[in-house]
């Protein structure tokens, strides 16, 4: 799924706000930067193709 419209410092701003959380304005670029980073990652994640035949694990055992 690709998301073009999504705005990562209006989804902080409004997490921020909703969780009650506020975020010092000298530490809201760090926290946004890292958002960044961590939907470019999902993306990579949510975009690798799967095939069909493949099974869920019932139980994770590393």
């Amino acid at each position: 799924m690709e998301n073009q419209d999504f705005n990562v410092q209006e989804y902080v701003n409004q997490m921020s706000f909703l969780l009650d959380l506020p975020i010092n304005d000298e530490y809201k670029h760090g926290v946004i930067a890292n958002f960044e980073r961590i939907k470019d990652i999902a993306e990579i994640v949510n975009n690798f193709p799967l095939p069909e035949s493949i099974e869920i694990a019932p139980i994770f055992e590393p």
